[in-house]
């Protein structure tokens, strides 16, 4: 009975265990998936072999997981794992066998990070570690026991797709034993249609090891060569080791990790790294760096040769060589004198602020980077954040030497926290010609710059120091009418800017900038200046809000001749600007009138409306040196003011913007009140006094000139041999600019002359559409005013002429036909009173004329009638008939004079001789024709 159920039991047990083999497959591959998928992996397929007794296989494990930007794919397929049962239930195996291995690293879609499980995967249980039960002296001691004897590669394949070059993907095989005290192993590699490399370790603690990485090519140099040494020293032990890499023959595997492109045999260079370090012997390795025994020190050596990096930049050289060193706390460095770095840039450095980026040349750009003396810096690696220190005098050269344009930058102590960099020091220097963009806001077709200063940036306070004689040179500014062929401006003392970073806060102190131009043109003239400052008070920003104000100064402004000017003028200009608009008042001073122009404009910088409110004047001319021709150049030598007041009122708007500058000018309106208070002056041989008028004129843009409303003028002499007293009219001006000459009407014209009025109630006057006709008429002239015009001695005359003269005005000048000046009745007396000389003329004369001088001793007219003619020429042709007798001489008839006279008016007004010629008439008739 008993034995019976040792039977039952043992059938029972051989029942379950040959369940638990037979399902131990699909558990154990279930119980790893599991385990798998705890660990964050995805797609988790594994299938494990019925277990033998020296050998199992794995016909399939796959899996993913995503790492940021790319995806980890691995598979392995018909692996095989061989092993001793004595061995496997020590936890070894004999050998590891993969058949058809892959490793996949594929681009994905970035996306948001999300926690898993509510665990934050950045905190590691460091109780749990098994480095904490390790110390430093541990690593002196033989590896520990692998849990292989040997693992065999028949075929991996790795696959990164975001790598560049051959190595994309990279087929490996070999083994990798560990026997004794000692793992050594060799793998070999090779790439899409490359050469193959081996890689040969041998490894005898934790610290002392040896990997050597070179072509499978023979005699081929090593690429990277690894060794590791440590030895005890009392409490401590001693790792020394020595790192050297061929950097051409690391090429391929450069480009897995940067875009190398396809000129990889031009990569040279070698890097050398050389270490002696010390570590307490019972520090444990989690704590190890934060053991105050702790101590590294090496030196570097860097020398490589890059053809591109593709869209950063191009022939890059690296020369490096320093010392390092480090302990619980810090960890230093140092860097010998010399050319760090050089390349050209493909693209600007998005570290570099935008204001910077603006100004700095775009394209293909040499950089290159050197130190003079020796840079060190320090780490403070256990501060937390980490904080780092750098000091030294590092140059940066960006740009051509000689080149469009060079920046130069020299840092003298940086200091950074975390990735932010908290502290910087250091000046910068740029000479060349200045971007497009810049020129444009400057409206020049060239610009050049010559600027120097230094920069120290604070946590989050920036502070700048533009230093001189920095200064910009603008040429070809303007268009239209105003150019400036070439203007400097040039810095005259150090301007501060500073910066609150976190509000986005600057300001600046005052600026002065000298300003050399020495001439501008204006509609094809010269304008010569002396001196010009420019003063800038008060600058501030704050995002996009700005404000400033200051003055600008331009001193001894002196046109060439051809403009109607002042002499010499200073200009003064006070402004203020923001973000809103611009305010400026205007000042233009003269050596005689301070204040001889003042404006005020106001100008939005957006899209609307500017004014401007402009007064000349008041001018007032007293005749000495205040007169017009000492303060305005250009007038003839024959025109002045010199008495009297003038007044100018401009007011004027426009609704584009200041930038649009021919838009502006066309939608201009303006309106100009100009004053006159009896100003008195001359014009060629005219003498005018006492003239007054307001007139308001209207403009708009560049199409007319008009006055809406007819203005008075009253003037109270005008002198030019002959004079006109009192005249007034009233005026009306219309002048469309497409116009040569402008349309004037005149009208109520009238004035005083030889006692008596001229007068014209129409229009007198219409330039624009020549020719004008119209009539003017003479009443009460006094014949005696008239005779004594001329001044002549001896005649005499009296009475009253009234008379009628048709005028017609054309582009050549001013003809008169037909003109008639009579006598009033009764008519009056002409006297001739003969001197010595003009007595003996007329004693040795003929009798007639004779007789014609007795007669006009007292001649008493009761006819006189004279037709007038005039000419563009300026000819004057008079035909005067005389009648009447001497009541002295009875026994003589009643006598007809009939007396031409042609005179050129011009010469005539000033020589007054017209006695002189009617005396000299009447001789020449007499002779040829005898008495009447």
């Amino acid at each position: 009975m008993l034995a019976q159920r040792y039977q039952i039991v043992l059938l029972l047990g051989l029942v379950a265990l040959f369940s638990c083999y037979l399902l131990l497959p699909l558990s154990a591959s279930y119980l790893l998936a599991n385990r798998l998928r705890d660990y964050g992996y995805s797609n988790v397929i594994l299938q494990l072999s019925y277990p033998g007794w020296t050998d199992m296989r794995i016909p399939v494990v796959s899996f993913q997981q995503d790492l940021g930007e790319e995806r980890l794919m691995v598979s392995l397929i018909d692996a095989e794992i061989r092993y001793d049962l004595a061995k496997l239930l020590q936890g070894r195996v004999s050998r590891i066998l993969l058949r058809d291995a892959a490793i996949h690293v594929l681009n994905v879609q970035p996306t948001e990070p999300t926690a898993q499980d509510g665990r934050d995967t950045d905190q590691t249980d460091d109780e749990q570690s098994p480095w904490r039960l390790l110390t430093a002296g541990d690593l002196l001691r033989s590896l520990p026991i692998l849990p292989f004897d040997e693992l065999q590669l028949d075929h991996l394949t790795i696959f990164r797709e975001q790598a560049t070059g051959p190595l994309r993907r990279v087929t490996i095989d070999g083994n990798l034993t560990y026997s004794g005290r000692e793992v050594g192993g060799h793998l070999v590699f090779r790439g899409r249609d490359t050469a193959s490399y081996g890689l040969a370790v041998i490894g005898h603690s934790a610290s002392t090891w040896s990997v050597i990485l070179a072509s499978q090519r023979p005699q081929a140099a090593p690429i990277v060569s690894w060794q590791s040494q440590s030895q005890p020293n009392d409490s401590q032990i001693q790792v020394n080791g020595r790192l050297q890499i061929n950097v051409q023959e690391l090429a391929p595997f450069i480009a897995l990790l940067v875009p190398i492109g396809p000129e990889l045999e031009k990569v040279t260079g070698a890097v050398a790294i050389d270490w002696a370090g010390n570590a307490a012997a019972e520090a444990a390795l989690t704590s190890l760096w934060e053991d105050e025994r702790t101590h590294l020190d090496g030196t570097m050596r860097v020398n490589v040769t890059l053809p591109a990096l593709k869209g950063v930049a191009k022939d890059i050289a690296i020369a490096y060589e320093g010392r390092f060193g480090g302990n619980a706390t810090q960890a230093e460095w140092a860097m010998s004198p010399g050319v760090l770095l050089t390349a050209t840039i493909n693209a600007q450095p998005r570290i570099i602020p935008e204001a910077v980026r603006l100004i700095l040349p775009h394209g293909d750009q040499p950089v290159r980077i050197e130190n003079s003396q020796p840079v060190q810096g320090t780490l403070y690696w256990k501060e937390t954040p980490i904080r780092t220190v750098a000091q030294g005098p590092l140059h940066v050269t960006y740009g051509r030497t000689p080149g469009p344009l060079v920046a130069q930058f020299e840092t003298t102590r940086a200091e950074g926290l975390g990735y932010e960099l908290v502290l910087a020091e250091g000046a910068y220097h740029l000479d060349g010609i200045l971007p497009k963009a810049i020129t444009e806001r400057l409206s020049a077709k060239e610009a050049t710059g010559k600027v120097q200063g230094t920069v120290k940036l604070d946590r989050t306070h920036l502070r700048g120091i533009l230093l001189p004689p920095s200064s910009v040179t603008a040429k070809q500014i303007g268009q239209g009418p105003a150019l400036i062929s070439s203007v400097t401006l040039n810095l005259s003392e150090p301007l501060t800017v500073e910066c609150d970073l976190t509000a986005v806060h600057c300001s600046g102190g005052e600026m002065i900038l000298t300003i050399g131009a020495p001439t501008m043109k204006l509609s094809g003239r010269n304008i010569r200046l002396t001196r010009g400052i420019l003063r800038l008070q008060g600058t501030e920003t704050t995002r996009t809000a700005w404000a400033t104000h200051g003055t600008l100064s331009v001193q001894g402004v002196r046109p060439e001749t051809g403009f109607l000017a002042p002499n010499t003028s200073d200009w003064i200009v006070q402004f203020s600007a923001d973000q809103v608009g611009l305010k400026a008042d205007l000042r233009v001073d003269i050596p005689t009138h301070e204040g001889f122009l003042t404006a005020r404009i106001e100008q939005p910088l957006q899209r609307a409306q500017g004014v401007m409110h402009g007064v000349i004047g008041p001018l007032t001319f007293n005749g000495t040196d205040q007169r017009l021709s000492k303060m305005i150049m250009g007038l003839p030598s024959s025109s002045d003011l010199t008495d009297g007041m003038f007044t100018a009122i401009v007011d004027a708007s426009w609704s584009s913007s200041f930038r649009d500058r021919i838009n502006m000018m066309n939608s201009v309106a303006a309106t100009t009140k100009i004053v006159a208070e009896k100003l008195s002056g001359h014009y060629t041989d005219y003498i005018v006094k006492g003239l007054s008028t307001t007139m308001v004129v209207h403009t708009q843009g560049l199409e007319s000139i008009v006055m809406t409303q007819p203005a008075s003028l009253a003037v109270a002499t005008v002198q030019s041999g002959v004079d006109i007293t009192n005249l007034m009219a009233s005026y009306q001006i219309k002048w469309r600019l497409a116009d040569d000459l402008p349309l004037i009407d005149v009208r109520d014209f009238q004035c005083e002359a030889f006692g008596g009025t001229v007068s014209n109630p129409g229009p007198v006057v219409d330039l624009a559409r020549p020719p004008v006709t119209t009539t003017f008429s003479l009443r009460n002239l006094d014949l005696a005013k008239i005779l004594n015009v001329e001044q002549h001695k001896g005649l005499q005359g009296t009475g009253t002429l009234n008379g009628t003269l048709p005028v017609t005005i054309t582009s050549g000048g001013v003809i008169v036909k037909e003109g008639v000046i009579e006598a009033q009745p009764p008519g009056g007396v002409i006297r001739y009173v003969s001197t010595s000389d003009s007595s003996k003329v007329f004693t040795e004369s003929d009798r007639p004329v004779q007789l014609v001088a007795e007669a006009l001793n007292n001649f008493q007219y009761s006819h006189l009638r004279v037709g007038v003619k005039y000419g563009e020429t300026g000819m004057l042709d008079l035909n005067a008939r005389l009648e009447g007798k001497n009541p002295d001489l009875r026994s003589v008839p009643p006598i007809h004079f009939n007396l031409t006279v042609q005179e050129h008016i011009p010469t005539l007004l000033k020589s007054l001789r017209l006695v002189e010629d009617i005396q000299g008439t009447i001789e020449r008739k007499y002779k040829r024709v005898g008495p009447l």
